[in-house]
This record gives structure tokens, C-alpha cells and sequence, in this order.
């Protein structure tokens, strides 16, 4: 319909090859770019038993449809399969990378292979260069940035890892330009296993339009119209900052383990947006320009231990390093955050796993002391700072805690049922049992615990009626939401579809209707789903929840409320889910009716050869 082609590069690095494919139009305009054609390109790259640090595993940097053409639309793809969970895994970042790619006229790259030794890639334009990283292994992310800035230009955008990436850390992420992260999944630890130590791309072609005029009005109007609407007053003021105050009063807050999603306001406070804007700075140079209309990054300098720094923090940094370790003292969990960025961490994986771990000792389930580790329970700030970094350079109990917190639990045989994680994802800072039908999402998710699968509407307390009713909301919003993700717009930018057909219009030509832009996830979906299944996932047996989501909120208005009336209700409205997906409501496979209605019949061979095996056990 759309006309599209997709250019992709392919970079071998054990045979140090690269190559370029034009993909048609049959495949680009059912994908579209961002995500969705991450997903296609993984799915059909890597055969589902491949173990995610073999080489023969591909990483995908896909450039949204929509990057460098209209306002906030920054967000690049990564994709891969993830060390921890076995499935795919997409994770995205801002702010330069993804239009500085489309501008080399590249759409995607995908990269295989493992280097002799360590190596980055450097993209400018159609000049592609593998370069030894020798001298930049061991680097923490800054340093590497500013070295790979300083060896090819100042203006290229670098995603790079630090230590916890070259030591495999199961929950490493990528670092992009410094302050920008694809934090999730650990695919910083992908990247590790191919001696990949950074991707570096300077992009100066203008991407074709076939309206620019057009484009060029949608542009202005909308930068101005995000840029100075009131609705958007507390997302400029605060950024993220400021969700603890609203997590912790709807008791969605992941404090202390997860063990209190309901804390006083006074507690919630000292991490969220008043106390961070005392410290805010001015924003470094590059966000001063037109890439976002809403600017919601904040920028801050604190004082930990004597030490001066600067930092951004986001609410999911604030909340799993903060709330979840019990650690309230603002300067100890920015300088936390500091810290991961720089080893190459994931905020929210880290803070979960040492949540976790902290929980055993406040409980007395484990000595600390018989792993070589100082520990006084939630709160110890010490102790945290030392796991962080014996986490990223894989030294005495981190080594373990690098696994992720679903393999920890089963290194130490103990607090399994005190795990907070979705198929090995461990669970961001939104506790579900304030939010009917919100666990649904958790479960579902393609990728394991992710907030950013769908929210169910209206926000109620699970008290107010059975889950069941509320799914198709949850489904509406996680299409749209990776219908986002598959054009590269940030979810803060909040584009009403009919702007986003103009845009589309604009650039190709062609006005696609929603059912069309939304079918392009709905793919990337059921492709997961098939693979995951392929890769051994029992849908009725992994799509669940863990066991603390279950137990009843311990104070605050929601006492007593869990994540769902009870596990039948979590059940029923998992088949509703299976039933609207056109999935089997028993055992949750896709049937041949979801690939035919989303014009894949090749997988119905695939889903009839899966039936089989799901009923033969």
C-alpha cells in the first residue's frame, strides 16, 4: 500500500563482511521499521533454540518510519534475543541515533558474528568501518562515547556498553550519546558477546518526502502545538521525576521489594519531582535543539560521599534504585544511578535483583556474610553501591545477581516466591495491585515484565469488578503503544492517529487507515508469541504473575487488595486475552485465523506443527 522498501545493513563481524539488502515492499509496508521490523528481522535470523550469546544470535538497530521526519519522533529499536528470558526482546532510545541512522539511508542494521577481538562499528553514511576497540575495552560508557566521538566526529550519535557488558551481565544495557539507554533485556550483554564495544553512526542525507511542503506545515504546527499546550505543563516541568508521588497513592509504588506499593506521601516525596528540581541543571547542548518539542529529560547535580556529579534521572531509576533497595536519601540513589550508567547496568533489573536480595537479609533467610558480603537489609546504602559494582564486574555474590533475579533465586535455593519478575524480566517500579486488569499486561507481554505493554482503562482498584471486562482496553493500548515504538515515536508525544496518517501521508504519498498502521504490531506480536513457543515457552503455564502480586497490600487505602479477585479471575481474563488475539483461550497459541487475518500465511504452518506438540504434552 505504502510503497515502502527498506535498505538494511548487514555486518558480519567473524568474517568481517558487510552487506546491504533491499527488502520489498511486501515485507516493509506489513512492518513498517521501529520494532515491528526488528521483530521480522530477528524471527527470521536466529533459530529459536540459539543460545543468546552464541554468535549466530543477531542484533537489530531499527530506525523508526517516522524518525527525522516529524517532532519527537527519536526512539531507535534494538533487537535481539535476550539472555534473560530466552525470547525476543526490543528496547528503545533517544534521541540522535535512530534519525542519525535514517539518514545514512539505512533503515535497519543487523549485526552477527563475534569479533577475533574487541571492535566498533563506525557508520558514516554509506562508509561502514570496523575499528579496533582494544583501547576502549573496560572503559565505562562516558569515556567510550567521548573516545569513538573524538576518532570519528563530534556529531555522530554512539551506543555504547560498559563493564557489565563485556562481562556478560545478564541484564547489561546499551548506552546511547551517554544519558539515553535500550536498558532492558540485557542486550548491552548481546552486544559483549561479540566484542562489540560500540555502534557510532553520522547520518547527512535528507530522508526523500514525497510532500515536503506538507511536511514541513505538520512539523511547525505540531512542535508548537507540544511545545506550549498546559496538558503537557508537569511533563516538561518534572519529566518522569515526579511518579513516585502518583505510584505511591495509588499503591502501585515497587517499594521495599514490592512489599509496600502504598507509602506515606512525605516518604514518596524525598525521591520524586520537587526534591530532584532543586538539584536540576541546565540541559546539555544537545537537547536544545529541535529533535522533541517537550524536552521532559532533566538533567541534575548532587553530592554523594563527597563526590560531585551529574546525572539524569528517570522515575524507573528513582523507584527500583530508590524505593525498591528501601533507599529514600535522594543524593545516595542518583549517585546509584550514576553509577549503573556507567558500568553499563540496567536500573530497573538491578534494583529489583537487589531488592530482592535485600529482602532475604532484612528476613534473615540469608547471612550476608557467607557470600563476602556487608549487608543490614533495605536501605543500606553501602551495601547497594558495592552489589552494583560487584554485580557489573561479576566479582563474589554479583556474579550470581548478574544472572537476574528469577536464576538467582534458584543459585541460592532460596526466595523464589519473593522474585519479582515475568518470565525472567524482572518487574519495573509499577506494582500492579493497584490498577484492575494492569498484572494482565505483565503476563502477557511479549517480552516478560514490561510497563510499557498496554495499560488498562480506566485506572480502578482490581476491587471494582472482574479483569475480564477491561481487556480490551489493555489490548487497544498496548497496539497503539507499539505502534509507537514501530514508528520511533517517543510515548510522551502523544500524536492522535489522524496526525499520524498526515505524516505518513506526507512522507510517502499514500493515507494508510488505522486498522493498517495498527496490523504492523499486531504481527511483530504474533511472531513473538510463535517463536516464544518455538524457543520452549507453555503459554498457559508462563504467562502468569508472581506470587507477591497476589498477596494483599499490606496498608494504605487499598488494603487487602491483591492483583486480581483471585487466580480464577486472573485466569478468565487471560483467555479473554488468548480469545481477542484469536489465540487458542486454552493454551494460548495463535491459531491459522490470526496469521491468515494478519496476511502471514507462512506461519500457519508453523502454528499447526506447534498445536501438535502443545497437546502432545
Amino acid at each position: 500500500m505504502l510503497g515502502l522498501k527498506c535498505k538494511i545493513l548487514h555486518v558480519d563481524l567473524s568474517s568481517e563482511k558487510t552487506w546491504t539488502e533491499i527488502l520489498g515492499e511486501d515485507i516493509c509496508d506489513k512492518f513498517l521499521g521501529g520494532k515491528s521490523l526488528g521483530y521480522y528481522l530477528v524471527y527470521n535470523s536466529i533459530l529459536p533454540g540459539t543460545d543468546p550469546f552464541d554468535p549466530e544470535n543477531v542484533i537489530v538497530f531499527s530506525s523508526g518510519l517516522l524518525n527525522a521526519v516529524a517532532p519527537g519522533a527519536s526512539k531507535v529499536s534494538v533487537v535481539s534475543k535476550s539472555p534473560l528470558t530466552g525470547l525476543i526482546h526490543d528496547s528503545h532510545a533517544g534521541d540522535f541515533f535512530g534519525p542519525l541512522l535514517r539518514k545514512t539511508g539505512y533503515n535497519a542494521l543487523v549485526i552477527k558474528g563475534k569479533a577475533e577481538k574487541p571492535v566498533y562499528l563506525w557508520i558514516n553514511n554509506d562508509k561502514v568501518e570496523i575499528r579496533r576497540a582494544d583501547h576502549l575495552w573496560g572503559l565505562k560508557t562516558s569515556e567510550t562515547t567521548d573516545k569513538i566521538r573524538s576518532e570519528t566526529s563530534l556529531s555522530a550519535s554512539v551506543a555504547a556498553i560498559g563493564p557489565a557488558g563485556e562481562r556478560f551481565v545478564r541484564f547489561a544495557h546499551i548506552a546511547f550519546d551517554v544519558y539515553r539507554a535500550a536498558g532492558r533485556g540485557g542486550l548491552g550483554a548481546v552486544m559483549g558477546s561479540k566484542n562489540l564495544k560500540a555502534v557510532a553512526v553520522y547520518g547527512s542525507n535528507p530522508v526523500l518526502v514525497k510532500d515536503p511542503d506538507r511536511l514541513k506545515l505538520l512539523r511547525d504546527y505540531w512542535f508548537k502545538h507540544f511545545s506550549e499546550s498546559h496538558r503537557y505543563n508537569e511533563i516538561r516541568n518534572y519529566g518522569t521525576t515526579n511518579a513516585l508521588l502518583f505510584a505511591a497513592q495509588a499503591s502501585m509504588s515497587p517499594s521495599y521489594n514490592f512489599k509496600k506499593p502504598w507509602i506515606p506521601v512525605e516518604q514518596a516525596a524525598r525521591l520524586s519531582g520537587d526534591a530532584v528540581k532543586e538539584k536540576e541543571i541546565e540541559a546539555p547542548w544537545f537537547i536544545h535543539g529541535k529533535s522533541c518539542p517537550i524536552k521532559c529529560a532533566r538533567y541534575v547535580r548532587a553530592k554523594y560521599k563527597g563526590i560531585e556529579f551529574e546525572v539524569k534521572p528517570e522515575y524507573e531509576n528513582l523507584g527500583m534504585l530508590g524505593a525498591a533497595t528501601g533507599t529514600f536519601e535522594l543524593d545516595a540513589v542518583l549517585y546509584f544511578n550514576l553509577v549503573a550508567d556507567e558500568l553499563g547496568v540496567d536500573t530497573i533489573s538491578a534494583g529489583n535483583t537487589i531488592g530482592w536480595f535485600l529482602e532475604l537479609v532484612e528476613e534473615g533467610l540469608v547471612n550476608p556474610e557467607d557470600y563476602g558480603v556487608e549487608a543490614k537489609g533495605f536501605g543500606d546504602a553501602e551495601a547497594i553501591l558495592r552489589l552494583l559494582e560487584d554485580i557489573a564486574y561479576r566479582r563474589g555474590l554479583g556474579a550470581i545477581l548478574a544472572e537476574g533475579v528469577k536464576r538467582a533465586s534458584r543459585i541460592l535455593g532460596i526466595g523464589k516466591e519473593k522474585a519479582v519478575h515475568v518470565k525472567g524480566l524482572e518487574a519495573p517500579a509499577w506494582d500492579p495491585r493497584g490498577r484492575r486488569t494492569y498484572g494482565l499486561s505483565y503476563a502477557t507481554a511479549d517480552v516478560g515484565a514490561s510497563h510499557l505493554r498496554g495499560w488498562p482503562r480506566p485506572h480502578q482498584p482490581p476491587t471494582e469488578g472482574p479483569a475480564k471486562e477491561l481487556v480490551p482496553s489493555l489490548i487497544k493500548s498496548r497496539d497503539r503503544d507499539a505502534l509507537l515504538d514501530t514508528l520511533g515515536i517517543c510515548r510522551f508525544v502523544s500524536y492522535p492517529m489522524d496526525a499520524i496518517q498526515d505524516f505518513i501521508e506526507a512522507l510517502t504519498g499514500t493515507r494508510p487507515d488505522e486498522e493498517y498502521l495498527l496490523n504492523a504490531p499486531r504481527r511483530a506480536e504474533l511472531l513473538a508469541r510463535i517463536y516464544a513457543v518455538k524457543a520452549g515457552m507453555i503459554p498457559g503455564r508462563d504467562d502468569t504473575i508472581p506470587p507477591r502480586w497476589m498477596e494483599p497490600i499490606p496498608e494504605g487505602p487499598l488494603k487487602g487488595v491483591k492483583a486480581f479477585l483471585d487466580w480464577n479471575d486472573f485466569k478468565e481474563a487471560l483467555k479473554e486475552y488468548y480469545k481477542l488475539r484469536n489465540w487458542d483461550p486454552e493454551t494460548g497459541l495463535p491459531t491459522p485465523k490470526a496469521a491468515e487475518e494478519l496476511d502471514l500465511p507462512e506461519l500457519i504452518s508453523d502454528i499447526e506443527i506447534l498445536q501438535s506438540m502443545l497437546l502432545t504434552k
